[in-house]
């Protein structure tokens, strides 16, 4: 049990109480003010109430003591003893609608504090009764009191108030309705919650702990930067003590409300000081979260207090920059942004005489990467720059980079005047040997052995400086090791590398080291897999078996399997081998069964073609059944494109069937300069690919021009995985429609139209003429001859309209064939009847 009371009330005002002691006015008690409801049990909780003026009574004569009391007014009395006025001014705009107006900014402050949370999102409860349950978990977190919940013998207590009710049983506030109910959801009397005011207001005031949190804000739509009041300790922290993920309860981030988005998993990373800690989430955040930080420690030992808070975080709408080009070596460039980045859109480089880069510069980037290793061609001079651009640049919550686009020049350095050099060749098996450089190489170095080539060289993933050369044949006696054409990171060259080497012929035979059944993480299958201590070769290798399998106690013996092929697990990994579980067992597959077998391995030799050293051994596992593999099928995008007959329309195309909720999601989809109203998933297609239609909103579109669009999240069919982000430009025309401005009876036989921009038309008919709304008795059906390309059309009538036709009113309605379009395509737009005036 410990006491954290946030004393920032007490410290503010506890100087300026000494200084005008002496000119305090003693208050009223609940005596003296005659309320007839209040007990001697309760007459020195409401009198101290009642003089810090946190609370008075219902009446001049009445306190309530024995009724209800709304959540409002609780709240309102935990405002006045723990906020200080400077809480209450800076308070954050009230989200709850049923919150009158004299408590709001209390209430915000105290919501802030992550004193109090609402019924929903919306509304506080303000006019409902609290329970004994709401008030103590309120009660806890505005005094910062804590209890262990293994003291709370309570029946009735359900998980979400443990805490709260442990703090007021273990700091002596309350010892419950009985020895066995605390009356959780029983509403809480005016009475009782004055006895538990007191108490908490005189609980011996403890000095709040030293280290803290100092602050916590939203940097961006996938970061959070939280300050301490001293430097943390990473150990603490991370699970490896360094940065990254956190340990379990440290660090949680956790959504208030259905609509706010989760957090995701999330890693934190901690400045050189100690006292700054960033925080990304997996996914963009918006809306309200309660963030709770716990069980830290200090560098010097010291526990850091407990800090519990709801954060509302705002949308993220500031731009991204690229905040510095910092040189790594003489050619590249380490290009850092103000946060971690969606999409870096389309890069393009030029030289300074404005030629194109043809060398693949692509940089290795990665949804959420804060920074991206530039390379510099390699043709590219000493002293000279290279033009880097970004277009349609963006962050994780989609804002596009400032300015668009962004560029940044690079220049490349002189060599560092230090030559690479060779420092071990080692043998590593029967035909590779590993070339240690003293420093990094800007591509792989040419090697022969004897004077042939090498079959491969490759840079080791887990060491740059170590070089992987596979020969044509084995390795087995001295042979002469030439290593040339290879280069530092600065461009300064290498001298060309020869060595008599002594290699040493691989005799011994590979050996199996283990044996087991798996089942492989993706496709569910089990299978018999062996591992050796060397590389082998598989020459129409197979395994046999023989034996038994016990099944509900019967034994069904004499089995033989036939020889199965097998195969490696990895073409990256040759020493180990499998054989599906399912092919070896044909014909006596049973699921449950505990089979006892003795294997023959044939045609499994190591790399300098020695026979296995032992071919048959025993193998014992029971048959699980084998699950279905995961689809993590990938969708692609082709380039989007406008319908040809609908400036409304954008059609995505995708190279298989995809999952119709991620596809129909509008939100999965943007496009700079154009809003999506909704999307339309047209049939699967006889080659397997699916289109979506964008639907844009008409009129959302003013210009014809490119657009940088992205779409993301969208799944294939039955997949689990979604689509790596599609980012790219397409070319949309203005879609306002054009619509008629006005109609005029220009002679009985001719009705003059003009438009609010030029049009064209055709011979269809457009239009039929209407009397008072009406059809005549024969259908009157007419073309707007339009002057193409202008705002002006004729109609032209065989009969001429009556004095009384015009008298009872002339419209037109359009018909299906009508063809009247702007020099865009967008055709007319007639939401109502035309109305024709004189």
């Amino acid at each position: 049990m410990k006491k954290t009371t946030n004393y920032s009330k007490f410290v503010a005002t506890a100087a300026t109480a000494t200084l005008v002691a002496s000119a305090v006015v003693p208050a009223v008690s609940a005596k003296e003010m005659k309320f007839s409801d209040v007990s001697k049990r309760y007459t020195e909780a409401v009198d101290y109430l009642v003089n810090k003026e946190i609370t008075k009574g219902i009446s001049d004569s009445k306190y309530g003591t024995d009724m209800n009391i709304k959540r409002i007014d609780v709240a309102m009395m935990i405002a006045r003893a723990t906020l200080t006025q400077e809480e209450i001014d800076n308070a954050p705009k009230n989200t709850f609608g049923d919150v009158p107006t004299r408590a709001a900014k209390q209430i915000s402050a105290l919501k802030k504090k992550g004193i109090l949370d609402g019924k929903t999102t919306t509304s506080f409860g303000s006019e409902a009764s609290i329970t004994r349950g709401e008030a103590a978990i309120m009660l806890s977190r505005a005094y910062g009191i804590e209890g262990d919940t293994a003291n709370v013998a309570f029946s009735d207590v359900a998980p979400r108030y443990k805490d709260a009710v442990a703090a007021l049983v273990d700091n002596k506030i309350t010892e419950g309705k009985s020895a066995t109910k605390f009356a959780t959801t029983d509403s809480i009397k005016r009475g009782e919650l004055a006895l538990f005011l007191f108490r908490l207001e005189t609980l011996d005031a403890t000095p709040a702990p030293e280290y803290k949190v100092d602050s916590l804000e939203a940097i961006n739509g996938t970061q959070v930067q939280v300050k301490f009041t001293d430097t943390v300790d990473p150990v603490s922290l991370f699970k490896d003590g360094k940065m990254g993920a956190f340990k379990d309860g440290v660090f949680t981030m956790s959504k208030v409300g259905s609509s706010t988005p989760e957090a995701g998993a999330l890693k934190g990373m901690l400045s050189k000081d100690g006292k700054t800690l960033t925080v990304t989430t997996e996914n963009v955040v918006k809306g309200d979260y309660t963030v709770v930080i716990n069980n830290l420690k200090a560098k010097d030992g010291k526990e850091i207090e407990k800090f519990t808070q709801v954060a509302n975080i705002k949308a993220d709408a500031t731009a991204p920059k690229v905040v510095t080009a910092d040189k790594v070596n003489s050619s590249q460039y380490l290009v850092k942004f103000s946060e971690p980045m969606k999409t870096l859109g389309t890069v393009t480089y030029k030289k300074e005489d404005g030629s194109a880069v043809e060398e693949d510069l692509a940089p290795d980037f990665k949804e959420g990467d804060s920074e991206v290793l530039i390379k510099l061609p390699t043709d590219l001079e000493a002293g000279k720059s290279l033009k880097v651009q970004m277009v349609a640049a963006k962050d994780m919550s989609g804002n596009l980079i400032s300015p668009n686009p962004a560029e940044v020049t690079l220049t490349k350095g002189q060599p560092d005047g230090v030559a690479p050099a060779i420092e071990t060749i080692e043998q590593t098996g029967a035909n590779q040997f590993t070339v240690k450089f003293s420093e990094a190489l800007s591509s792989n170095p040419v090697v022969t052995i004897g004077g042939v080539a090498a079959k491969s060289v490759e840079v080791n993933p887990e060491n740059p400086l170590e070089y992987v050369v596979t020969t044509e044949g084995n390795l087995t006696t001295a042979q002469t090791v030439v290593v040339k054409d290879f280069e530092d990171l600065s461009g300064q060259a290498g001298t060309t590398y020869s060595k008599v080497v002594t290699f040493t012929e691989d005799t011994e035979a590979p050996v199996v080291t283990s044996t087991n059944v798996v089942a492989d993480s993706e496709d569910k299958q089990q299978y018999v897999e062996f591992t050796f201590d060397k590389n082998v070769n598989l020459e129409d290798a197979t395994m046999a078996a023989s034996g038994k399998y016990v099944k509900d106690y019967v034994t069904k013996a004499g089995l033989e399997f036939a020889a199965t092929p097998v195969a490696y697990k990895s073409e990256d990994d040759h020493k180990v081998v499998r054989v599906p579980v399912k092919t070896l067992l044909t014909g006596n597959d049973v699921e449950g069964a505990a089979y006892e077998l003795t294997y023959k391995l044939e045609g499994i030799k190591s790399v300098a073609n020695k026979d296995l050293k032992e071919k048959t051994g025993q193998l014992k596992f029971t048959r699980a059944a084998d699950g279905k593999p995961e689809n993590t099928n990938v969708v692609t995008v082709e380039k989007p494109v406008l319908d040809v007959s609908d400036n409304n329309k954008l059609i995505v195309t995708f190279d298989q069937a995809v999952d119709g909720a991620s596809a129909v999601n509008k939100e999965n989809y943007t496009i700079d300069g154009a809003t999506i109203k909704d999307v339309t998933l047209l049939p699967v297609a006889e080659s397997g690919k699916q289109q979506a239609v964008l639907n844009l909103t008409p009129g959302s579109s003013t210009f014809n021009g490119e657009r940088a669009m992205t779409i993301k999240n969208i799944k294939a069919l039955g997949s689990t995985k979604t689509m790596d982000t599609w980012s790219g430009t397409v070319n949309l025309k203005e879609n306002i429609a054009p619509t008629v401005e006005t109609a005029k009876l220009t002679d009985t036989k001719e009705i003059t139209l003009t438009f609010t921009e030029a049009v064209n038309g055709a011979a269809a008919n457009d239009f039929e003429v209407l009397v008072e709304g009406q059809s005549m008795a024969t259908p009157l059906k007419v073309n707007a001859a339009v002057e193409n390309g202008t705002k002006k059309a004729i109609i032209k009538l065989d009969a001429a309209i009556t004095t009384e036709q015009i008298n009872k009113g002339i419209t037109l309605k359009p018909v299906e064939t009508m063809d009247i379009k702007d020099v865009n395509g967008n055709m007319l737009s007639v939401p109502a009847n035309i109305t024709v005036t004189r």
